[in-house]
């Protein structure tokens, strides 16, 4: 374990509920409560429609709960505004999807340097071309997305996060579209990002992915099953298998 468990967690959940809207709502998230440790690499793992995603996208403010609190670095993100939410998660947060969200008609190093530019602040060259270099992209720095392989772009958006230093990295299923070899890549430059001040909150469905993870939680129709700290992937396996036949 990379977080000192005595200091305060960098971000903070409880009772988290949420629903998919519709004449009658659909429960995703059932008064979840978990803490993420500074340094810490999380990863969140359950069967399709556990509410992993949704978990997510509420830990980092991306949407907001029904109900339950969630602080990040001890701020109540529920209690600001959109506009004040935005401005903190640009300072706080940052996001590795799935879908990499390369603009296509930006080279790579613009592609880095994009958020800087969005939030006003100076994009400092060599600051965009220490984050290629660290996730081995700085040779690619002119390519465009379409000139790149799916590895080559998720580490570009990684290096995009990277660049702003946030203080959690949240990952929607960065490897899920991704070969075993680049996907080993991202998954250890995750795994690398995770330590000093610095948290990485991981959903997969990949076991041998989240068992990369300092703690790994396991969800089942939006509840905590099983909380497994440094485990295997028999362990994590065995836990999922159980939190299926409770179903």
């Amino acid at each position: 374990m990379r977080g000192d468990t005595e200091d305060p967690p960098v971000v903070r959940a409880r009772d988290i509920e949420h629903a998919y809207p519709g004449r009658e709502a659909v429960p995703v998230l059932r008064g979840v409560s978990l803490d993420v440790r500074r340094g810490e690499m999380l990863a969140v793992v359950g069967p399709s429609g556990s509410g992993k995603s949704t978990l997510l996208a509420c830990l980092s403010g991306l949407e907001r709960p029904l109900r339950g609190a969630v602080e990040i670095e001890g701020t109540d993100i529920g209690s600001l505004s959109r506009q004040r939410s935005a401005r903190f998660r640009r300072g706080r947060v940052g996001f590795v999807f799935q879908s990499y969200n390369l603009i296509p008609a930006l080279t790579a190093r613009e592609n880095v340097a994009l958020p800087a530019r969005l939030a006003k602040r100076p994009a400092d060259r060599r600051t965009v071309d220490a984050a290629l270099d660290a996730v081995g992209m700085l040779g690619d720095a002119h390519r465009y997305p379409d000139a790149m392989s799916g590895g080559q772009q998720q580490r570009v958006a990684i290096a995009r996060t990277l660049v702003a230093r946030p203080r959690v990295l949240f990952a929607d299923e960065p490897t899920g579209a991704l070969d075993t070899v680049a996907g080993g890549a991202v998954l250890d430059l995750l795994r690398q990002t995770a330590s000093g001040e610095r948290s990485v909150v991981m959903v997969t469905h990949d076991l041998a992915a989240a068992a990369r993870a300092d703690r790994v939680v396991v969800l089942r129709d939006g509840v905590v099953h099983a909380e497994l700290v440094a485990p295997d992937v028999d362990a994590l396996f065995d836990a999922v298998e159980r939190a299926a036949a409770r179903a």
